[in-house]
């Protein structure tokens, strides 16, 4: 190997480097087991998780974790600072980004990418999502679990409610793919039930895994329903100049914080708890389905239940929505007596009782 082009690193750099690998390798963690290539693109196999009735589903891409573990070992730090040197002085300069297993190199530092922005969501954009109607979500239905996984349900909680209203709490962070993937079918379903205000629209980190996949950001945003409340906590900001170059945007509340560390311990992103009942703890969707598309050709796919996209946000909204059902007590309201919702409520274990109330929407 010709080694002519490369430049001596002083001490400073190496240390510089070093420390940069054990941050990436932290951030690589994955959250109940770790495997090479997993469920994103069909490769290999990880740790499956049982839905209620005994039934096996392919696992889902990995988390993010909000802690800084490194999972490696001392080999693993040594051999990803090489490769921060390699691509440092090749490409000229500081910045370069690790390859996660599965992907290729990229070829763009931190430095030559624009950071995501987050700007006011397109009024068109939301009305494709809120306005899905009822004959594509029941065109779609509930999809096989290799492109949807289920929600969790767990029993015998105590109920989260706010004002006498069931509750329900995200915590993501705008860095996040799966997150990035997981906002569609929330405020899909949410609106079900209530209106958004003030959302934005911008994309996940362009320099991690599934790169600048487009998506809503809930920060300043309100959600409003006259029959649940939704907390939404954006935690963590957008990578700025590089993998892992992200910081706290929102604290989190006692509520956020108490549901967070009881339900879903390590924490990770995406975290959506449901009345202390269903939870979304692993991606429901591979984000690679999104790869490539802006929020308005993603909007445009809406109408077609035989889209993939339209198949992995639709058929998640059905288990969000089923799920609001179940916390509501009854399926008196219009969406909840919607085939694609009760077909949802039975995959996962719910039973929607009837009992509408007066003035249901």
């Amino acid at each position: 190997m010709d080694t002519s082009g490369f430049e001596p690193l002083d001490p400073a750099t190496v240390e510089r480097l070093l420390h940069r690998a054990k941050q990436r390798s932290a951030q690589l963690r994955r959250r109940r087991t770790l495997f090479v290539f997993g469920w994103i693109g069909g490769h290999g196999h990880g740790a499956e998780l049982p839905p209620p009735g005994g039934a096996r589903v392919p696992a889902p891409p990995r988390r993010f974790s909000a802690r800084t573990m490194a999972f490696g070992s001392v080999g693993v730090v040594v051999a990803v600072a090489v490769a921060l040197v390699v691509v440092d002085v090749t490409a000229g300069g500081p910045g370069g980004q690790l390859p996660v297993a599965g992907q290729s190199v990229p070829t763009t530092l931190p430095g030559q990418v624009a950071a995501p922005v987050r700007v006011p969501a397109s009024p068109a954009v939301v009305d494709a999502v809120t306005g899905v109607t009822a004959q594509v979500a029941n065109a779609v239905g509930v999809p096989a679990t290799s492109m949807v996984a289920p929600p969790i349900v767990r029993t015998g909680q105590p109920p989260l409610s706010d004002g006498g209203k069931p509750t329900a709490v995200f915590i993501g962070g705008e860095f996040c793919p799966y997150c990035a993937a997981e906002r569609w079918a929330i405020v899909m379903a949410f609106s079900r039930f209530g209106t958004f205000s003030h959302l934005s629209e911008t994309t996940s980190s362009p320099w991690d895994t599934d790169p600048s996949t487009a998506t809503f950001s809930f920060f300043g945003s309100s959600y409003d329903s006259p029959v649940i409340v939704l907390d939404t906590n954006e935690h963590e900001s957008n990578d700025t100049d590089g993998v892992g170059t992200r910081k706290v945007l929102q604290p989190l509340s006692g509520v956020e914080s108490r549901a967070w560390q009881t339900y879903d311990n390590p924490e990770g992103f995406p975290f959506l708890d449901i009345g202390n009942s269903v939870f979304v703890m692993s991606p429901s969707y591979d984000p690679a389905v999104l790869a490539g598309l802006d929020q308005a050709e993603i909007a445009r796919r809406l109408t077609n239940p035989h889209d993939p996209v339209t198949q992995a946000i639709v058929g998640t909204a059905n288990y969000l929505t089923a799920a609001i059902c179940s916390v509501l007590g009854h399926n008196g309201f219009s969406w909840c007596s919607q085939p694609a919702v009760t077909r949802a409520a039975t995959a996962m274990g719910l039973t929607l009782t009837v009992a509408p109330p007066s003035g249901s929407p």
